[in-house]
């Protein structure tokens, strides 16, 4: 985190796994033949590839921009500022998308009468749930950021977390005693 500034900006993750993936696939089909599954595969991390290369030809990087004038959001051509005198509250969350959990930034404003909530996946960008917090009560106060909206969050996690764990001790203890 700069003095002036805090950015947080999306990986190379995905990006680099399609380049892999695909470059796997011509590999395999050049070696070992083109059956269904390595033109399926081709096709598909290609695709993604294209649409990776076009996102950031034509508007750069996601990210996400924390200083003293508000939170700024750049994802694909969206380009919000929310001011600080806009924001009531921030939290960490964890959201569910598809099947999959990502950490969120949940803002949320005032546009006149009614509530407005903005979602920031912070899961694609490289930042962490501690940097992100610190710059919101940098620049924007101790009051905005929810920390009991945060820790419920992450205690539910965790929870799960436990959980999950002790399911896989369980089978295990079972199909070693068998």
């Amino acid at each position: 985190m700069n003095a002036d500034q805090y950015i947080a900006k999306e990986s190379f993750t995905a990006p680099i796994l399609c380049v892999v993936m695909t470059a796997w696939c011509v590999w395999a089909g050049c070696t070992e033949g083109w059956n269904i599954l390595t033109v399926g595969g081709l096709v598909f991390f290609a695709i993604g590839m294209i649409i990776y290369i076009f996102k950031y030809a034509k508007y750069g990087r996601s990210a996400l921009i924390i200083d003293e004038a508000g939170i700024t959001i750049k994802d694909w051509r969206k380009n919000e500022i929310l001011h600080w005198a806009a924001i009531e509250k921030c939290d960490i969350s964890w959201r569910t998308a598809m099947g999959r959990y990502f950490r969120c930034l949940g803002i949320k404003t005032l546009a006149g009468k009614r509530e407005k909530f903005h979602d920031v996946r912070l899961s694609g960008k490289l930042c962490r749930n501690k940097s992100v917090r610190q710059a919101i009560e940098k620049f924007g106060g101790t009051e905005i950021f929810d920390y009991e909206s945060s820790s419920q969050q992450n205690r539910y996690v965790a929870t799960i977390a436990i959980i999950a764990l002790l399911a896989v001790f369980v089978i295990f203890i079972i199909y070693s005693t068998l």
